[in-house]
């Protein structure tokens, strides 16, 4: 009973692992780890299960297109993205957004080649998914950092906005549902 249990651990831990092609696992675990602090994530582990979540994809296309994102979600209406994007005609594309309720923060799209100097020369030598490396999605990911913060910070504030919102309607002293005077049942 105690070698399956051992067994069943290691191979749901070999689950977990990141799946990459591209990178090599220790740099997209460190990558990962960054986001997770960016984005006020932290890990789930078996005693305290979260429905937060942080996960990692890559794009391969035959014809050298392709890229990675990391995805992030805090709960239904509340999430968030950045990656890159390898274009054929060269003209790559980096993206960071948080969603709320529909509301997008941040540009979706973000050139390159108007970063500010010395950032935006690091993907000069890019063609293909084949030719990133570690230190490229390194330097994608701490290039985007302060737009994913900046973009999470209005996003965490339209969420806080809501939930004040629906606090005051539904908590003491507000006029929501069930504070309303003169329906059926009123102050019984």
């Amino acid at each position: 009973m105690k070698k399956l249990k051992h067994i069943l651990k290691e191979v749901l831990s070999e689950a977990k692992q990141l799946d990459t092609k591209i990178f090599d696992r220790g740099a997209l675990q460190d990558s990962m780890k960054q986001v997770r602090e960016m984005v006020g994530i932290e890990e789930a582990d078996e005693k305290w299960p979260s429905d937060k979540k942080v996960e990692y994809d890559e794009f391969r296309f035959a014809n050298g297109t392709g890229g990675f994102s990391f995805k992030w979600e805090h709960g239904v209406k509340h999430f968030g993205s950045l990656g890159l994007s390898l274009r054929q005609d060269g003209n790559h594309m980096l993206y960071a957004s948080s969603m709320y309720n529909g509301k997008r923060f941040g540009n979706e799209k973000i050139d390159p080649k108007r970063l500010p100097t010395p950032n935006k020369d690091f993907l000069r030598h890019i063609r293909t998914w084949k030719d990133l490396d570690n230190l490229t999605m390194q330097t994608i990911v701490t290039v985007l950092s302060k737009d994913v913060e900046k973009n999470e910070a209005a996003a965490d504030k339209a969420f806080e906005q809501d939930r004040k919102g629906q606090q005051d309607f539904y908590g003491s002293g507000g006029k929501g549902y069930y504070k309303q005077d003169g329906r059926i049942g009123a102050g019984l």
